[in-house]
């Protein structure tokens, strides 16, 4: 705690030592903008600092000068933000430790499907777990075609509908112009390399004009292995600490064709493919001498994620009239996630698992803008019908289960919504009111199926209304003061409401819970912001209370054949969590920048008694120095991250004896960039400079302080990246 408040104290002195200015600037040096442009936090372009909510832009000119691979790089220096992912150690039929790859954004404390993650307003699949299978969120993108990823901190629902229970992450892919550059043909070529999991990648774009018509097509490659750890245990049973073998294969395709009507109608046709494919020998799930009969002395898995994507949007602005903008867009997305398992085992029969999880969604939005007096009006609408299926597949199966089996009734899952948004200044814009308000209806529509026998789904549908009212306020320069209220939701998923399993041989089933209620959340913030050309610093304090969280429970039985256990999805728990981010950037004479953030967070659980909240990470201070030659041939950057340790007061979880914390760490990067020549530039990174063991809490979670296996969850080590670009 001392550790944040002193980070965000710095960043507050320096501030108030610093001259007066106005709000956005850039540096000369690099182009790097103190007060970035953003739109998940108003539906609009608006400055940062002017929303009266908490977000974060990270510019693909950060992705790229940090060499961030994946979006557990892309969120390390973000306060209150984290990405969770654990090493691959799972079995065919048991256990799916790391099998969801890069699982979930963490915003504030809470992760997975309460938070609503988009790429170019397009949803995310939900993660999706049930027995040996696991589906993450984090893997269905490749950071070298985003332009700009935005996080918003807090309930996202009274502009974004379902999901934004805690926040909301966006991702915005790369367009024609932005390779062209005012010229009539453009691209880029560009290759990677990352010692910690051994990978090579590379980039190829080209992209062309032709009068008011201009494209473009992008593929990326990149091939590498496991990540590498702190462990040195290399045996081929569960004590095992080094990482498992992988072998990891990822491609994307993106074609966007963008013709300009005139010069206040642009229309755009994107399409996208992205496949990845990881195959695992996971040594740590053989069993260690004596043994038995289903000892596993074999263990090799195959897993493949794709998404296919095609939207059509238009963008047209009026002069005069009603509405200042309107914007539509209509999309198709299909994504599929196939895990195979296949286990050797010692003279048991041999075992296969074939699990699927696809999500097929037609949808279509609208949004237009209207300015009248002091208000600047935003409304809109948009509609989504998802098919939502899984089929659990293999060979021996469990004793009383049949192969194969689904866990949820193939399901159509449609979301509609609207939503109304003002924006009010007043006081010649000192004082500024965002009121607004969305209704959303959901309905769940589970279709009959020979597999389900015995099992009769239920349909669900509801509806919501979510209320959001911001404030910000200048009193005099160069602070200024916001207020967020907000309220979030998440429906209940497919497999919440018809969990379908039965074991009439263990004597056990599920049954579906129409009545489930949608998890909801309402959120205050607060704070100030101190904002000129060359800095903006802001410190924040926010409260939040979830409500009706779903959790599966059992309500009846005793596990007997004329009384069998009954589990079903239910309404239970609540949260309350609490906390202090400080955030300050700073643009300085000669090209000198400085960065500075912090986050503390406390949660507790109240279902069924108060009890820590496990998955709030512990405080993180980060802070970077860097420096750029003013045009821009050369420069680097010293970044510094600092977690505490967890504190045993703040572990609910069960653990035997005690559960892993990890101790507290320092971790030190150095990367530079040189521009060789026009258009080619060289970029480098040497990551955890100091060789530090450490492991990130909510990577860890639920482990032992006695597993001999901790270690298998540590970072890598001391490692280096490269990349080199070439622009034309």
């Amino acid at each position: 705690m001392r550790l944040a408040l002193f980070g965000m104290a710095s960043a507050l002195v320096m501030a108030t030592a610093s001259p007066v200015g106005a709000a956005e600037a850039a540096d000369d040096a690099g182009g790097v903008t103190v007060d970035p442009v953003s739109v998940i936090g108003s539906r609009t372009e608006k400055p940062q600092s002017e929303l009266p909510v908490t977000v974060s832009v990270i510019t693909d000119a950060e992705i790229e000068d940090r060499l961030s691979f994946d979006v557990k790089d892309l969120v390390k220096f973000e306060p209150g933000v984290s990405v969770r992912s654990s090493p691959t150690r799972f079995g065919a039929a048991l256990g799916t430790t790391g099998r969801d790859g890069n699982a979930a954004f963490n915003i504030r404390g809470l992760e997975g499907n309460r938070v609503l993650i988009q790429l170019d307003g397009v949803r995310v699949p939900d993660g999706f777990t049930f027995g040996a299978q696991s589906v993450g969120r984090g893997d269905y993108q490749d950071l070298d075609l985003m332009k700009s990823v935005e996080i918003l901190r807090g309930p996202a629902s009274a502009l974004y509908g379902s999901d934004g229970v805690a926040g909301a992450v966006s991702f915005t892919t790369k367009d024609p112009e932005d390779f062209l550059k005012g010229r009539d043909f453009g691209g880029r070529v560009r290759g990677a390399y990352g010692s910690s999991d051994d990978s090579v990648g590379g980039t190829l774009v080209g992209a062309g004009r032709q009068g008011r018509l201009s494209g473009m097509i992008a593929y990326t490659y990149r091939a590498g292995h496991e990540q590498e750890t702190r462990g040195s245990n290399d045996a081929a049973n569960t004590d095992r600490t080094t990482a498992n073998p992988q072998d990891i294969l990822t491609r994307s395709v993106l074609g966007k064709l963008v013709f300009d009507a005139s010069d206040n109608n642009r229309i755009r046709l994107t399409a996208e493919h992205y496949h990845r494919d990881i195959k695992t020998t996971v040594l740590s799930g053989i069993a260690k001498p004596p043994l038995a009969a289903a000892s596993v002395i074999g263990l090799g898995a195959a897993d493949d994620i794709e998404r296919d994507r095609v939207m059509l949007d238009q963008r047209i602005t009026f002069e005069g009239g009603p509405v200042e903008r309107l914007v539509w867009g209509a999309y198709w997305q299909d994504s599929t996630t196939v895990e195979f398992t296949a286990e050797d085992r010692f003279t048991s029969a041999d075992r296969t698992r074939l699990n699927t999880f696809d999500n097929r969604v037609y949808g279509a939005s609208a949004q237009a803008d209207s300015r009248f007096g002091i208000h600047h009006l935003i409304f809109g609408a948009d509609v989504s019908r998802t098919r939502q299926t899984g089929l659990r597949d293999g060979t021996v199966p469990p004793v009383g289960e049949p192969f194969p089996q689904r866990a949820f009734p193939n399901t159509d899952y449609t979301l509609v919504g609207a939503f109304v948004q003002d924006e009010i200044a007043f006081l010649d814009g000192r004082l500024t009111l965002y009121p607004a308000l969305r209704y959303d209806w959901y309905k769940l529509d589970p279709k009959a199926d020979a597999l389900l026998v015995g099992f009769t789904p239920s349909k669900s549908d509801d509806g919501r209304l979510s209320p959001k009212l911001g404030v910000v306020f200048e009193p005099a320069e160069p602070v200024r003061l916001f207020f967020n209220y907000a309220q979030g939701f998440k429906a209940p998923s497919p497999s919440q409401v018809n969990n379908a399993f039965s074991n009439p041989i263990q004597n056990y089933r599920s049954e579906p819970n129409p009545d489930l209620k949608p998890e909801t959340s309402e959120a205050f913030e607060g704070g100030a912001r101190w904002v000129t050309p060359l800095w903006i610093a802001e410190v924040t304090a926010f409260s939040a209370e979830y409500r009706n969280f779903i959790e599966q429970v059992q309500v009846s039985g005793s596990f007997t054949p004329t009384d069998p256990g009954v589990f079903q999805f239910v309404n239970r728990a609540k949260v309350k969590i609490r906390g202090i981010e400080g955030r300050a950037r700073f643009q300085l004479d000669h090209g000198v920048g400085v960065f500075l953030g912090a986050a503390y967070a406390k949660g507790d659980s109240y279902t069924p008694a108060k009890a820590p909240l496990d998955s709030i990470d512990p405080i993180k201070v980060t802070a970077g120095v860097s420096w750029r030659d003013p045009a821009r041939r050369f420069g680097g950057e010293i970044t510094v991250v600092r977690s505490e340790r967890k504190s045993a007061s703040r572990v609910a979880q069960a653990c035997t004896p005690t559960c892993w914390r990890p101790n507290a760490f320092t971790v030190v990067d150095v990367t530079a960039f040189w521009r060789v020549a026009d258009g080619l530039t060289l970029r480098g990174g040497v990551f955890n400079v100091s060789d530090e063991k450490y492991a990130w809490w909510n990577d860890v979670r639920g482990l032992s302080s006695t597993s001999v296996a901790r270690d298998a969850y540590t970072q890598p080590g001391r490692n280096v990246s490269l990349s080199l670009t070439y622009d034309f």
